[in-house]
């Protein structure tokens, strides 16, 4: 399943990507079953590292101060 077959969110194109690693990294697939879940896992990466940055453009959109849009780095460590 690819992000343009269905419609898929983040958490899901996540889980379907560790799904992929843990098959390509048992080792018993054929080559031609490894490239297919490897070009599919190229595909669920590029589709949540765009999801990510869209996500990370609405964060800096969201953060203001007196008013004005800011651009902030995200720091995780701040609670």
């Amino acid at each position: 399943m690819t992000p343009k077959s269905k419609k898929m969110d983040f958490e899901s194109a996540l889980q379907r990507l560790e799904e992929i690693t843990d098959l390509l990294e048992s080792g018993d697939k054929s080559l031609e079953e490894s490239i297919k879940f490897y070009s599919e896992g190229l595909e669920l990466s590029k589709f949540c590292d765009e999801k990510l940055s869209a996500t990370e453009e609405k964060i800096r959109i969201i953060t203001e101060k007196k008013g004005l849009p800011v651009e902030e780095d995200f720091d995780e460590d701040e609670e």
